[in-house]
């Protein structure tokens, strides 16, 4: 991963959730790239009575804070850019995530929807077009280092890709991994011996991976699943992919601005 695109709607939880970003940065030797979806010039403009000489740089607050908080003894400090992207639409966004070979989108969720007073970004159409995951960050969650990580998927059609992608993110914090097995609707239980041979097969001899593990999920309520996967077995990351059973059934047909109350981690929703 060589670069993070943050969406920066100049709200508390954007602020929150870059600041997440940026940890992340710290660990994975990435950069930043702080996406703005309102004109810094305008909020300045707005904020600040006098305006700045026609020379002076356009900075937004968050990129500065970003700037000062940065830990100077890190043995990797991300350079950290901005990008106005007021006047791009979904597609183009997604363009420029693809050309730029961003890694990862990442983006704060409130903790009770509102309706939007500005210009609004559809993150579900933008996810819909790009190849990287989008990590989406509660406002209410406690900024902290990685420990436990849960790929939920029906074990049938578990992505490799996905549990590769998760070991290169998790070596940095040192990192658990498990791969909680919960049957799609409609298909039946897998048998745990069957379960873990597919596992071996099918996750085990591509990845390796010393801390990633099998969780062969009997529950078939899948909110009292994940209530368990979060507060009983303390993970704070929750994977899913797009469209599949398991995102419907926990975040919904598609993102909004706000995480329903269940899910207290951040989750990070693949594309594929």
């Amino acid at each position: 991963m060589k670069q993070i695109i943050i969406i920066n709607d100049s709200t508390p939880e954007a602020e929150h959730a870059a600041k997440f970003a940026l940890a992340i940065a710290m660990k994975m030797k990435a950069d930043l790239l702080l996406a703005n979806t309102i004109p810094v010039k305008l909020l300045q403009q707005i904020t600040v009575p006098v305006p700045a000489p026609a020379t002076e740089e356009w900075q937004s607050l968050l990129f500065e804070d970003l700037v000062s908080i940065t830990d100077k003894t890190a043995e990797y400090k991300p350079v950290i850019n901005e990008l106005d992207i007021s006047e791009m639409n979904e597609t183009q966004l997604a363009e420029f995530i693809h050309m730029k070979g961003i890694g990862l989108i990442v983006k704060g969720e409130k903790e009770i929807l509102t309706t939007p007073q500005l210009p609004h970004l559809n993150i579900q159409s933008v996810l819909n077009k790009v190849c990287c995951p989008i990590l989406l960050v509660p406002e209410k969650w406690q900024i902290k280092d990685i420990e436990h990580i849960v790929y939920l998927a029906d074990l049938r059609y578990c992505r490799t890709a996905v549990v590769s992608y998760l070991v290169e993110l998790a070596g940095p914090f040192n990192a658990d991994i498990a791969v909680s097995h919960f049957s799609a609707k409609g298909l039946p239980n897998m048998e745990q011996c069957y379960a873990e041979d597919v596992f071996n097969a099918t996750i085990g001899q591509h990845v390796h991976y010393e801390s990633l593990y099998f969780n062969n999920t009997k529950e078939r309520d899948l909110s009292k699943a994940v209530d368990v996967l979060i507060n009983g077995m303390h993970n704070d990351l929750l994977v899913v992919v797009n469209h599949r059973y398991h995102f419907e059934e926990i975040i919904g047909r598609y993102i909004t601005d706000a995480m329903p109350q269940n899910l207290t981690v951040p989750v990070m929703v693949f594309p594929y």
